[in-house]
């Protein structure tokens, strides 16, 4: 990616949700490093590995805007430095790309949740993953759930190795045969999740088109 003529550029920092989170000059610190600077140490505090949309303002003669995804590497008063650089149209093409898969998985609530009929709900509950994308999924169970309920869903991935997903529960769909669906978020997943999630995605496609050529 070419970084070098945003030296000293005005630059927005802003979340995934659009909302401004900050503004700063860029400083390149590498092929895959960006620092922000504010000398008034105006800058917030952001968790290590938060997921920021830069908007870089190139100097008038090139006339152009460059936008980019990318991670906090390192957040202090007055400097922000962030890393996995990539166009932010690429990473919103991986992010919404949904694969329909019918894989097996297992719920874990909370420890006293309860379902809306009120009924306590098990440690454990086995449910169908029926679609997948970097921020989102679809699930099917007889289990009732509310719109908000957050909850643990583990599911084996690459090399059948087990990956534990923070879900939020944004919508409430009909299933297949009587089920329940439920439309979820991916809630604060990490660089290496992400990359867990995006191997595992590559994997199902292929064999998705292995199968169609039969």
């Amino acid at each position: 990616m070419v970084l070098t003529d945003c030296e000293g550029c005005i630059c927005e920092v802003k979340g995934l949700d659009n909302n401004l989170i900050t503004s700063g000059t860029v400083k390149v610190l590498g092929e895959d490093l960006l620092e922000i600077r504010d000398e008034d140490g105006q800058m917030p505090s952001l968790n290590l590995d938060t997921k920021v949309k830069i908007i870089i303002h190139r100097n008038q003669a090139l006339q152009k805007v460059q936008v980019l995804a990318a991670r906090v590497y390192i957040s202090r008063g007055t400097a922000l430095q962030v890393r996995d650089l990539e166009s932010y149209a690429e990473y919103e093409q991986r992010r919404f790309f949904r694969l329909a898969i019918d894989h097996s998985a297992t719920l874990m609530p909370p420890s006293g949740m309860r379902d809306k009929a009120g009924n306590r709900l098990p440690y454990r509950i086995p449910v169908r993953v029926k679609d997948l994308s970097l921020c989102g999924l679809l699930f099917e169970t007889e289990r009732e759930f509310s719109v908000g309920d957050e909850m643990r869903l583990t599911m084996t991935m690459v090399n059948n190795e087990m990956e534990v997903l923070n879900i939020a529960i944004r919508r409430e769909l009909p299933g297949t045969n009587g089920q329940n669906a439920y439309g979820c978020e991916i809630l604060r997943l990490s660089s290496l999740g992400e990359q867990h999630l995006s191997a595992y995605m590559l994997e199902q496609q292929q064999i998705q088109i292995r199968k169609s050529r039969r």
